[in-house]
């Protein structure tokens, strides 16, 4: 009923403001009003309604996918009602299910990868008139107008070669989603969800490489359906943590005055008595419930410190560092017994990366490798800048942070995790490589990017054996010998990210039931 349904609404003409291919382009391309009053002026022509490097980036897509979805559910009661028969009533009751499944990028089940129904350019399906064959919708969206053909776009949404380069990136990226959850800020978890949201555009490739055409291909909906059920799953972990006020960057409706705030109109998206959304109608956990959806990890039916209990199980069932064997349980320590069931403690390692977005004309990457190796398999992490294609994403939050966890390839290569036998290794083998993805979005090619700044950090985490309770990390101590004589590398003696502690001189650190959407 999904592949019918989504069909439906791409076969609905691009002139009708509740077509795919309007609702796509409230996103970005083709900066035209969607459903704006009369008057409506737009405060920068050449940007889309969407946010981004903002307060309100994970809130302004909840509405957006809830969109798509309530389209979704008309066009699958309509078709329902054409079944015939017995199984009839069975077609409408599916219909009144019909939500966005979500792709967990981060889950042990795809390490990554695009889901295999994603890939098939055509697949079967159960229509009202008997079995058929259709082109997957999921698959891409083929344009109805000729003239965007001639305008760069294609005859239909393409992507790169995509599942070795998300894959190769995949113990980096679930790492990096566990410490998401850590976050006590509300911004701090936003800008750290929005860096990982941003690495999988890239890698994907094609269209969703550049942020005016990326919501046309259709696993833009399914990526940012995980965008949104993280996002849950942190109010739900964290309740009645919002956002807080920051710097304005301007979109197709909001100019630059002024910052973000819980009531900052989330444009085009209005009520039914035409009020404006605002951050305030989707910053608890239970407005999902309100909006007709749930997760599996996001229940209704449960109290606020019920939910908060069960999705943190959740949160370290899926993500957690696991230390079953002795061969992973050496990088732990314990209470002093013996090997520790459960992991409880480890030193973590990342690379932070500083790099001002207004440097970056189309989207790149900054690929972290522990020695010479060309291949993806031997990749510990990936950064990237989600941008415009030909021109730069100057905004005033124009400095983008992003921290890639070095921890998973440490452990794979069996190396120790302490300051005497990490820090020597990352001195000697950490290196990156920046590239720029190409005009078509299919592959990459070097590039530069003299603003960037890599430090290596450390923090004392803590992995409680009780499952209910989150993950803690400790104040980050910055270490200059892995990064100093490289280009774009923190060189000794300058100063590191706010707030960061400096090692000392001999390299240790201080002592310190609504429907639920489905995974693909």
């Amino acid at each position: 009923m999904l592949m019918l349904s989504l069909q439906a609404v791409q076969n609905v003409t691009e002139d009708d403001d509740l077509s795919y291919y309007q609702v796509a382009g409230i996103h970005g391309y083709p900066y035209v009003p969607w459903q704006e009053d009369p008057g409506f002026v737009p405060a920068n022509p050449n940007r889309g309604y969407c946010t981004h490097s903002s307060a309100i980036f994970t809130t302004w897509h909840r509405p957006y996918l809830v969109l798509l979805e309530q389209l979704l559910c008309d066009k699958a009661r309509s078709i329902a009602e054409e079944f015939q028969g017995s199984d009839a009533g069975r077609w409408q009751a599916a219909a009144e299910e019909v939500r966005i499944p979500y792709w967990d990028w981060s889950s042990t089940t795809t390490q990554s990868r695009i889901p295999a129904v994603v890939k098939q350019a055509s697949i079967s399906v159960t229509a009202p008139s008997g079995q058929a064959t259709i082109a997957n919708p999921l698959f891409s969206y083929k344009f109805q107008s000729p003239q965007l053909a001639e305008s760069g776009f294609g005859t239909q949404t393409v992507r790169g070669s995509s599942d070795d380069e998300l894959n190769s990136s995949y113990e980096s990226r679930k790492q990096a989603t566990l410490n998401l959850f850590t976050d006590s800020a509300y911004n701090q978890f936003s800008n750290d969800l929005e860096s990982i949201h941003n690495t999988v555009h890239v890698q994907v490739g094609g269209d969703m490489v550049f942020v005016p055409r990326s919501a046309f291909d259709p696993i833009f909906f399914l990526h940012h359906a995980n965008v949104d059920r993280l996002t849950a799953m942190y109010q739900a972990t964290h309740p009645g943590l919002t956002l807080t006020p920051r710097t304005r960057s301007p979109t197709f409706a909001l100019g630059g005055a002024g910052p973000d705030d819980l009531s900052t109109p989330l444009y085009p998206f209005r009520h039914p008595d035409r009020r404006q959304w605002t951050s305030n109608d989707v910053s608890a956990a239970e407005s999902i419930f309100t909006y007709g959806y749930s997760y599996p990890d996001v229940p209704q039916g449960l109290s606020t410190q019920e939910r908060q209990s069960f999705t943190t199980q959740k949160v370290n069932e899926l993500y957690a560092p696991q230390a079953a064997s002795p061969a992973l349980a050496r990088f732990f320590t314990g209470d002093g017994s013996g090997i520790p069931e459960t992991p409880t403690a480890r030193l973590e390692w990342s690379a932070n990366v500083q790099v001002r977005s207004s440097e970056a004309v189309g989207s790149h990457r900054i690929r972290f490798m522990l020695g010479n190796a060309q291949s993806d398999a031997d990749v510990a992490g990936v950064a990237a800048i989600f941008a415009n294609p030909n021109t730069p994403l100057s905004t005033p939050n124009d400095l983008i942070n992003a921290s890639i966890p070095l921890t998973p390839a440490l452990v794979r290569q069996n190396v120790g995790l302490s300051p005497d036998e990490t820090v020597p290794v990352l001195r000697d083998q950490l290196n990156w490589v920046v590239e720029r993805r190409t005009e078509d979005g299919t592959g990459f090619r070097p590039a530069e990017l003299k603003s960037l700044v890599v430090s290596v950090v450390s923090n004392e985490a803590d992995y409680p054996a009780d499952r209910s309770q989150l993950p803690t990390k400790g104040a980050p101590v910055t270490y200059y010998e892995p990064t100093a004589g490289k280009v774009g590398g923190l060189q000794s003696g300058e100063a590191p990210t706010v707030g960061v502690k400096t090692a000392n001189v001999n390299g240790t650190s201080p002592a310190s039931t609504r429907m639920k959407k489905l995974r693909l």
